[in-house]
């Protein structure tokens, strides 16, 4: 059934992070905003994510006491080289903190400085450690009462104990847990919590840690500004009149509703990595036959990209990868679906090495996870499917864990009985349960067991950069990353490459506004998120550089729409810079 037409000031597409950022601002700015979410669940990818947001100078580090714009921009030149939008990348810079400052000044969003995480490029020109990336501080989702339930469950992989969420505060404590009083405490506490919520009727712990606990805070914010936020209901169309975004079709449960925007169109609706159709066309391993699996909903179909090239906007192909990457091992579940878990840290570790088909290594194991698979492609080339094996021996295994599989004390028997982990006596064994060449793992063991004993990995360098080392063991000397495998028996797990967002979205200025084809703004048309092209011209500079640019031009838009015309100086300045080009 037909809906009366709505008349709203601003329309936002969906609810990750960004759009959620936007709605906020939007909100606050006096406009009247409604946000509409395609799926059944409000959170999109952001809701399963780390959580992390990149924001040089931001408060939490002391603003520009130990950063700089100067710096920051310098890191990102650096990176990302020639796919930088050097417009786009002052905006965010110069707008990052401040934005950021807005967000918490204005909701329950409350993020730490993570001391510990450090730019991924540590020996390039402006790189810091400790200060760029903030991470969530858990939220208890009691403050959301029955809306709880309808935010995105973090993945499957991320909790335990049916359904308690682990967050990065969480992992030291569970490691510790049988050798410190403290870490003891901090999961008994995890545990009580978490058995008192499930018997208060709640399907999963309340406890919000890392991205649910960002989509969290926002939600109870715009839920307290009764911002209307629409829950299946898929934009089908945007509606255009004399050349303008007006207006938008919404296909709800109980019919359709036309909705008029005054002053806006957001779209925010995330990446297309749910959609097999557009991952075939850009992505070209899977082209070629070869898969790969992709962390993201379903509902990441590229809806915002359809819609947006609908209306003149076009896809900026000037990046150097199409999709942001992990390398993922899959877990079998006893009667459920195989779930995914991403190889973060655990490369990184003393005795772990990652092989080949045919049994040798063939990167830096401690690299960044977006170019370790990379470096998983390039191997590959050649071969049937694209996969590697990340290896260790019983005395790594018990003490750092791998993969899924946990530390001492936790179980390794259920992860060997599904088939996840496969141990062999010695390195000939191993060799033929993972079906790779004995003699040649055995030399690759051996060639990297002799240097590892002083610390050394002089074939790919492994530990050598502070960021390295950070995901390294400390208390290993004199390199944080290296040891040799030592004694069996022998453990090894398949990994294959993942995604975690496309990285192909719609042309955008500085203001996040949709470019066309003649780089002239669409009028009424914004993109924020992963259906904006990435910032990041296709590389993964730091945690967070997803969500950070995120939130900052969800703001941004939202600034842009308020402001007059004549004082819009990022529009105006790309304004005459397409006009000049014309």
């Amino acid at each position: 059934m037909k809906q009366p037409t709505r008349e709203i000031d601003v329309l936002v597409i969906g609810s990750g992070a960004g759009g959620l950022a936007a709605a906020l601002t939007a909100s606050v700015e006096g406009l009247d905003v409604l946000v509409c979410e395609q799926a059944d669940v409000l959170g999109g990818a952001s809701a399963i994510s780390g959580g992390e947001v990149w924001i040089p100078l931001s408060r939490q580090a002391g603003g520009g006491e130990r950063d700089s714009e100067v710096e920051a921009l310098a890191y990102l030149q650096a990176v990302v080289g020639s796919y930088l939008d050097q417009a786009r990348a002052e905006a965010f810079v110069g707008n990052a903190a401040k934005a950021f400052a807005f967000i918490e000044e204005h909701s329950e969003v409350e993020y730490e400085a993570l001391a510990h995480v450090v730019d991924y490029f540590t020996d390039l020109p402006g790189a810091k450690s400790g200060i760029r990336t903030l991470g969530a501080i858990p939220y208890d989702g009691r403050q959301l009462g029955r809306h709880f339930a309808k935010i995105r469950s973090p993945l499957a992989i991320g909790m335990i104990f049916g359904g308690m969420a682990i967050g990065r505060e969480d992992f030291p404590h569970l490691l510790n847990m049988t050798r410190s009083p403290a870490s003891a405490l901090h999961v008994a506490r995890m545990l009580a919590r978490h058995a008192w919520d499930r018997l208060c009727g709640h399907s999963r712990g309340t406890r919000m840690v890392m991205g649910n606990a960002l989509i969290g805070q926002l939600l109870t914010t715009l839920l307290e500004r009764e911002v209307p936020i629409w829950r299946n209901a898929a934009v089908t169309a945007l509606n255009m009149t004399a050349g303008r975004v007006s207006g938008a079709t919404v296909r709800l449960a109980d019919g359709t509703q036309e909705l008029v925007c005054r002053r806006a169109v957001i779209l925010a609706n995330g990446s297309f990595s749910g959609n097999p159709k557009l991952r075939e066309q850009y992505f070209p391993h899977v082209r070629a036959g070869k898969p790969h699996y992709s962390h993201v909903p379903s509902s990441s179909d590229g809806s915002g990209l359809v819609l947006g090239l609908a209306c003149g906007g076009v896809i900026d192909e000037r990046v150097s990868q199409a999709g942001a990457w992990t390398p993922v091992s899959l877990l079998p579940q006893p009667g459920g679906p195989t779930v995914a878990f991403s190889h973060f840290g655990d490369r990184a570790k003393p005795g772990v090495i990652v092989v080949n088909r045919a049994g040798r290594r063939f990167a830096n194991e401690a690299m960044n996870y977006h170019d370790f698979v990379q470096a998983m492609f390039a191997e590959c080339a050649d071969d049937a499917t694209v996969e590697a094996f990340v290896v260790t021996s019983h005395s790594h295994l018990r003490k750092y864990g791998l993969g899924r599989v946990p530390a001492f004390p936790g179980r390794i028997g259920p992860f060997l009985r599904s088939g996840y982990l496969q141990r062999g006596r010695d390195v000939a064994e191993l060799a033929r349960l993972i079906d790779v060449d004995a003699v040649t793992l055995q030399r690759t063991v051996a060639e990297f067991d002799a240097p590892a004993q002083r610390g050394e990995d002089p074939m790919f360098h492994k530990g050598e950069t502070v960021f390295e080392q950070s995901a390294g063991d400390p208390e290993q000397k004199p390199n944080p990353c290296v040891a040799p495998l030592g004694a069996g028996p022998y453990y090894a797990i398949r990994m294959i490459p993942g995604d975690i967002a496309s990285l192909l979205g719609l042309r955008v200025d500085p203001a996040a506004r949709v470019l066309d084809a003649a780089n002239s703004p669409v009028p009424g048309l914004y993109a924020v998120g992963t259906v904006a092209s990435t910032l990041m011209g296709g590389t993964y500079p730091a945690a967070g550089t997803m969500l950070g640019p995120a939130l900052t031009f969800g703001w941004l838009a939202v600034q842009d729409i308020v402001a007059p015309a004549a004082t819009r100086p990022i529009a105006a300045e790309r304004d005459a810079q397409a006009s000049s080009s014309r």
